[in-house]
């Protein structure tokens, strides 16, 4: 291993298809998102959405923007409640993967007539190109509803991501930020080997988005949901024979093919740390993890009140 130059190994957001392969295998293990549902239709519906402070003119639209939207299931949820009070809304999605975006086009055509109230404005772009290609063209589109769900860690700088994202909230108006906590192993992992790291990897956690707001003197509310801190079951990844631990190795580790990459030493040394940090339960191997959703108020503050929590 002392020849092996760690410098050289390949982000996994080299791949796009591989990522999304490895982050499919992860959140299958992790599966917050029935709890993310519970959550929106439960706290977020009763004391956000439908309580949001926006006057929209006769026939006009609400206005959502989507970070990292995905293939759409998660932003189904959203916009489902979001038309119970808004028949009309417009939604500019933001993703810079093509099979993503093709993906959540399938959705709405399953889910119709359910969205029909929605029209789509769809931008493969990261959020920087979209940013850019918005400045340039004089674009100043401001939104009712921001959401930006496990994807920021992905932008080289998290400050002026939230800069942009908060200065096109309109009067009233919310950002939501999703992101693993510092008590998440996931996090303990990147900052403790720290590979890959590069303008599309940055190890950042709700911790980084709260002290942003604290400086910018930005009222937020950390929504801390006690479903959301659980164990996933990361035995396979000692098993060489194994192709979805082998998937899950790769998200952990944030390296391309990480097993069949790195020398043997360097794969224990990894295994190791997986073990330190686990717990040891009915001979499987458990990793421990935890999120938080943070709700970032513009001017107008909604009438927020009760437990966050599920």
């Amino acid at each position: 291993m002392e020849n092996f130059d760690v410098n050289k190994l390949q982000s996994l957001c080299n791949d796009v298809d591989h990522y999304i392969l490895c982050t499919q295998e992860y959140e299958k293990r992790v599966a917050w998102l029935p709890d993310y549902m519970k959550w929106v239709n439960t706290y977020l519906a009763t004391q956000v959405l439908d309580k949001l402070d926006v006057t929209l003119p006769e026939g006009g639209a609400f206005r959502h923007l989507g970070v990292g939207s995905g293939e759409g299931v998660v932003e189904y949820q959203l916009l489902s409640r979001i038309l119970n009070k808004h028949p009309s809304i417009h939604n500019t999605v933001i993703d810079p993967s093509s099979k993503q975006v093709d993906l959540y086009k399938k959705l709405i055509k399953e889910k119709a007539p359910a969205l029909d109230g929605v029209r789509y404005d769809w931008r493969l772009q990261t959020l920087g190109e979209y940013q850019q290609s918005s400045e340039e063209s004089g674009d100043n589109t401001k939104f009712h509803f921001i959401s930006a769900l496990y994807c920021l860690y992905y932008e080289p700088d998290m400050d002026a991501a939230l800069e942009f994202l908060y200065s096109r909230l309109e009067p009233g108006g919310v950002l939501l930020v999703g992101m693993e906590t510092d008590s998440c192993d996931m996090i303990k992992i990147e900052q403790h080997f720290q590979f890959a790291q590069d303008d599309m990897n940055q190890f950042f956690c709700t911790r980084d988005i709260c002290a942003y707001y604290e400086k910018q003197r930005i009222p937020y509310l950390v929504c801390n949901q006690p479903d959301d801190q659980r164990d996933f079951d990361i035995t396979d990844c000692f098993d060489d024979a194994s192709d979805e631990g082998a998937l899950v190795l790769d998200f952990l580790s944030n390296v391309l093919h990480f097993r069949q990459t790195v020398p043997p030493s360097l794969l224990k040394e990894f295994r190791d740390y997986l073990k330190k940090l686990a717990t040891l339960r009915d001979g499987k191997v458990f990793l421990y993890y935890d999120s938080a959703y943070i709700l970032a108020l513009k001017n107008k503050v909604p009438n927020i009140s009760g437990d966050a929590g599920l």
